[in-house]
């Protein structure tokens, strides 16, 4: 993932051995437009529509360090006021006049400090859309976004949102470096060979779009992950 598209190594292929020379170690380095949630919606929407499971595994920080680094207008953090200035002066304004003539700014302490990605609620949908389960692998990243304990927050939180949302999992020792990779692919192996296929009947409405989907079971001591949403085509006119 860099430059908020994607390079494959390898295409998809059965070939295990092959695709296990493909695997590298990232560059360590930070590109122009590091956003990995860009980079999943450019792999989403770039593939082929085919009639075929279809699921990503994103070994990832989470942080999106093209749009991350913005604060935001919050009503919860202290305000302190505005900032007045004149947009010009005019004598014949009167005292009370001066004041509404004046343009504000709101104050910087009253705003926030930066929130999850926007783009990590488009993945997210667009994932759903395109049919596609996302896990994810926490793995801390570089430079200053990586050590920032809220930037690493953030990130996670980005990763957790799509993962839950796509009906994948997210997978991580908070925002700690994972120990080995291999019990977490190990857990992810066990949930690729005990998925199901659901077919049901959804009633299209007059456009196209979500549809709220919660799916259960009678057994106990059973746990179903699954996408919050499916995407309904529109009614036959």
């Amino acid at each position: 993932m860099a430059n908020a598209g994607v390079n494959v190594v390898q295409n998809f292929t059965a070939d295990h051995d092959l695709a296990v020379k493909a695997v590298r170690l990232p560059r360590g380095s930070i590109s122009t437009m590091d956003s990995p949630h860009l980079s999943l919606i450019s792999l989403v929407k770039g593939w082929p529509q085919q009639n075929v499971r279809r699921e990503v595994l994103m070994v990832s920080d989470g942080i999106d360090r093209l749009r991350g680094e913005k604060p935001e207008l919050s009503r919860l953090a202290p305000d302190y006021g505005a900032v007045y200035h004149r947009p010009e002066f005019n004598r014949g304004y009167s005292a009370a006049s001066h004041r509404s003539a004046y343009q504000t700014t709101p104050n910087l302490a009253s705003q926030s400090m930066p929130t999850i990605s926007t783009d990590a609620p488009s993945a997210s949908e667009i994932s759903q859309r395109y049919n596609v389960l996302v896990y994810s692998l926490y793995a801390t990243g570089v430079g200053h976004a990586a050590r920032s304990g809220w930037d690493q927050e953030l990130g996670l939180g980005g990763l957790s949102q799509i993962a839950d949302e796509s009906g994948g999992e997210c997978f991580s020792l908070g925002t700690s470096q994972l120990v080995s990779f291999k019990p977490y692919l190990e857990t992810f192996q066990k949930m690729l060979a005990h998925q199901y296929y659901v077919v049901f009947q959804a009633v299209p409405k007059k456009k196209a779009g979500f549809q709220r989907v919660k799916i259960q079971t009678e057994l106990s001591n059973s746990e179903l992950e699954s996408p919050d949403n499916v995407w309904v085509p529109a009614a036959a006119k």
